[in-house]
């Protein structure tokens, strides 16, 4: 990885992360459509959610990578160094994210968080280096691998 001035080059293709998140959404929905079968609602949120902290969260700052995001050639490193985001910062991401995303499905704030989460996303697709909020408090980029 390239580094210019202490920050990392090469913003991820935005069609790339596209693919990727879709990916990752299509993953996670199928298991949860899968433990939602076998052993209810209930059990089937948590343990998803459980699933989509780790491999989003902790694996990620392993790795780098999320499944869609190894099968597009994507990774999230630190936005300065290009190094691994380590399991703490992987999980702060996540945990970001998620927040934002199950609040969008509480009445009435639902819609204030929905509105949050989509500026999320629209920063990335607009900010220079492809950042999302998110990813600026946790100080993290999503590079080409």
């Amino acid at each position: 990885m390239s580094e210019s001035m202490g920050e990392v080059d090469g913003k991820a293709d935005v069609g790339k992360r596209i693919v990727a998140v879709i990916i990752d959404a299509i993953s996670v929905g199928l298991l949860s459509m899968v433990l939602g079968a076998a052993l209810g609602w209930v059990l089937a949120f948590a343990l998803s959610s459980a699933a989509a902290l780790y491999l989003f969260g902790w694996r990620m700052g392993e790795t780098g990578t999320t499944p869609g995001k190894k099968i597009m050639g994507l990774k999230i490193v630190d936005a300065s160094t290009g190094e691994l985001l380590g399991n703490q910062r992987g999980l702060q991401r996540a945990g970001l994210i998620w927040v934002l995303g199950l609040a969008g499905s509480f009445p009435f704030i639902g819609i204030l968080f929905s509105l949050l989460a989509l500026g999320d996303i629209i920063v990335a697709l607009i900010d220079d280096r492809g950042q999302r909020y998110t990813d600026k408090i946790v100080g993290s980029i999503v590079a080409n691998a």
